[in-house]
């Protein structure tokens, strides 16, 4: 005998509205787009009526606690250039320029030790490190130059690739803990490949090799990357 299963409303989720997403190709490069609202009635959607944004407002607002689940401690640390969420948490910050002791394995012919960095931006876009340099004489702006880290495992494009390391930061309540921590997973990470060829003016085994345990880091030798800061965050 087939059985029918009926939904308790104290004991079950029951749908009472749909969107649903339209689209149209106006032409060979541009799509028009479209969404509209309707209830359930019984088992029936109702005729449907344009999505407002006081609606889509309402309907989000119940997400809020999964999308905004971190806070600052307090007031904004002063290396914060940008955070926002479109869809997923995104994170802008410098560090300052300072010695760090950074692990090569043994195939790149650099040594583990302690070597001067120039200031660098990390760009957090969900799981995804972007990493650059700045000229440290540079004032921070939208239209502040980006420079290629002077490091192996990152891209033309700054994506820095971790190897195993990991960047899951989903049991941090604080920006200030998730930032900390981005850094020291980058920095304790090691160093194997490189990934393109104008990481720096120079042999970058030469470099790092002539940078072993000096104080400071030569800006005159970073190259640009054709970016400014605001491609970062104006996307």
């Amino acid at each position: 005998m087939e059985h029918i299963a009926i939904l308790q409303p104290d004991q079950h989720f029951l749908p009472k509205f749909a969107i649903i997403g339209h689209s149209q190709e106006k032409d060979y490069y541009n799509r028009g787009y479209y969404f509209s609202y309707h209830n359930i009635v019984g088992e029936k959607l109702t005729a449907g009526m344009p999505l407002t944004k006081d609606t889509a407002r309402n309907i989000f607002s119940c997400l809020e606690g999964d999308l905004f689940k971190f806070s600052f401690k307090g007031m904004l640390p002063k290396t914060l250039i940008h955070f926002g969420f479109k869809g997923n948490l995104q994170l802008v910050w410098y560090v300052h320029p300072k010695q760090y002791t950074l692990y090569f394995d043994a195939k790149t012919g650099i040594r583990t030790g302690k070597y001067p960095l120039p200031k660098l931006v990390f760009s957090l876009v969900a799981k995804t490190l972007s990493v650059f340099a700045l000229n440290r004489s540079d004032t921070l702006g939208d239209s502040t130059p980006l420079y290629h880290a002077p490091l192996l495992n990152i891209n033309a494009r700054g994506k820095v690739c971790m190897g195993t390391a990991t960047v899951d930061y989903d049991g941090f309540e604080h920006y200030e803990d998730i930032m900390g921590f981005v850094e020291q997973q980058f920095f304790r990470s090691v160093f194997t490949e490189t990934h393109h060829n104008n990481i720096a003016q120079g042999n970058i085994v030469q470099i790092m090799e002539s940078n072993l345990d000096r104080p400071s880091f030569e800006d005159g030798i970073l190259i640009k990357n054709n970016m400014t800061l605001n491609r970062l965050y104006e996307n």
